[in-house]
């Protein structure tokens, strides 16, 4: 049997993501910004370096896991070790992403290897602090108490990063004479935050994984690629939840984008903005920390799908009401509940379907699994660069509209972009659960209690 989980690590795991989301944060809000208005690159040069960059970043998404569980482990364990190995490299390489050095090409290429590299050792990181859920918890329920307080320490990552990131930028390029320097502190920062937060994980999770010694005593554990190969290919609820997933991250992806258009022309006043973005963060706190409590009445399995019709529902019901701002404020912060109880329930049922693989192949290819996510994350990160526009083309949007002489068309048309597409995505998502995803509870007990009689032999 395993160890109990620890008083420390039911309440402390996950800090390490609140770290790691805000240094993503630096990226996801930041980024563009940097490359237009700070570092002034010319725009055909930032649409080289986004296109670059999101590909590559896309296309290497398969192979984290891969490499974590074909690897022979480390001094400290399969996962562990790269807890300490991982985050002191991507402090270094992540400031590279937020540079200007030399002439625009050789500034371009800087920027590109610094984003390429951060990002592969920092998804390796990743994947290895996801991967201990399956391996820190004995059952469905402390997977998905797991699960929620991962998602509840990056949802708080939001409301923090929200008050620092941009003031302490300003703040730095002031100290050290330079805008661009002041972006690149900031960077390092969130990235040191991350690697603090790993330490604390490494510490708390001592004794609960078995060191590189201790691994290399039972060469028979180790996962070669065919082993890989058949946990994703053997293993359809793996892929069903890669195709829901892919479909609920573009609902979150349309939405963030669509934000600014729906104060600028429907609500037409943006200082709503940045409240809508605090207590949307504040509503996915508590779904995020709801969630266990929830998966543990329904299952995991039937959380996540009620909580992805709930979601899908609340968008769509919102767009009917969306023209009254108070209205609009009630359904789309019931519609961040149900995004903050996902974030949750799908890293938990992802840690279901590594229990399976197990089962399934003979083979504990959890980081292999765990690392999967990464691959819809990945691909709808490409897709919303072409699903937006044309969102926003087919609904009737124009550039450069007066926003204080929007027509009822125009704001339908933003309505539409922000609340019905997405949620379309997310109606999709939950069919896709409901009718493909078959793993319940019953099963995984039985799958955890024919692996543990296996090993204890």
């Amino acid at each position: 049997m395993k160890k109990p989980l620890s008083t420390a690590i039911k309440s402390l795991y996950g800090i390490g993501d609140l770290g790691f989301s805000m240094m993503t944060s630096v990226e996801l809000y930041l980024f563009v910004f940097f490359m237009t208005n700070v570092a002034k690159f010319s725009l055909p040069v930032v649409a080289i370096i986004g296109s670059v960059t999101s590909i590559v970043d896309a296309c290497l998404s398969p192979i984290y896991g891969g490499i974590i569980s074909g690897m022979k482990p480390m001094k400290w364990g399969r996962n562990r070790s790269w807890l300490i190995a991982a985050p002191p490299l991507v402090v270094i390489l992540y400031m590279f992403q937020y540079t200007k050095i030399g002439p625009e090409p050789v500034a371009a290429a800087i920027v590109c290897a610094g984003f390429i590299l951060s990002h592969i050792i920092w998804n390796i990181g990743w994947v290895a602090n996801v991967s201990l859920i399956p391996l820190l918890a004995n059952n469905p329920e402390e997977r998905a108490l797991l699960s929620s307080r991962r998602g509840t320490w990056t949802s708080l990552s939001g409301i923090f990063f929200s008050y620092i990131a941009t003031p302490l930028a300003v703040f730095f390029g002031g100290v050290v004479g330079s805008a661009v320097a002041g972006y690149s502190v900031v960077a390092g920062l969130m990235a040191f935050l991350m690697l603090l937060g790993y330490l604390v994980i490494f510490k708390i999770t001592k004794g609960y994984e078995e060191t590189g010694a201790e691994a290399a005593a039972t060469p028979a554990a180790r996962v070669t690629f065919g082993d890989m190969l058949k946990s994703a290919f053997q293993n359809p609820h793996l892929l069903v939840l890669l195709l829901g997933d892919f479909f609920r991250y573009m609902t979150s992806f349309i939405m963030t984008a669509a934000a600014a258009y729906y104060f600028t022309y429907v609500a037409q006043n943006m200082k709503l903005m940045p409240l809508y973005l605090l207590l949307g963060a504040v509503t996915q706190v508590i779904g995020a920390f709801i969630s266990s409590t929830l998966a543990k009445k329904l299952t995991t399995r039937t959380a996540s799908i009620v909580s992805t019709f709930g979601l899908a529902i609340s968008l769509i019901a919102t767009k009917f009401v969306a023209l009254n701002v108070t209205m609009f404020f009630v359904g789309v912060l019931i519609a961040r509940l149900f995004m903050g109880i996902l974030s949750s329930t799908n890293v938990a049922l992802y840690s279901d379907v590594s229990v399976y693989s197990e089962w399934k192949t003979g083979k504990n290819a959890a980081p292999f699994v765990m690392g999967m996510m990464n691959l819809a994350l990945k691909v709808a990160v490409v897709s919303r660069g072409t699903i937006i526009p044309i969102a926003l083309s087919a609904a009737g949007f124009v550039a450069g509209a007066d926003p204080k002489t929007a027509s009822l068309a125009l704001k339908t048309a933003v309505i539409n972009v922000f609340l019905f597409i997405p949620g379309i995505f997310a109606l999709v998502s939950a069919l896709i659960l409901l009718l493909g995803y078959r793993l319940t509870a019953e099963k995984l007990a039985g799958y955890q209690a024919e692996i543990d009689a296996k090993k204890s032999k």
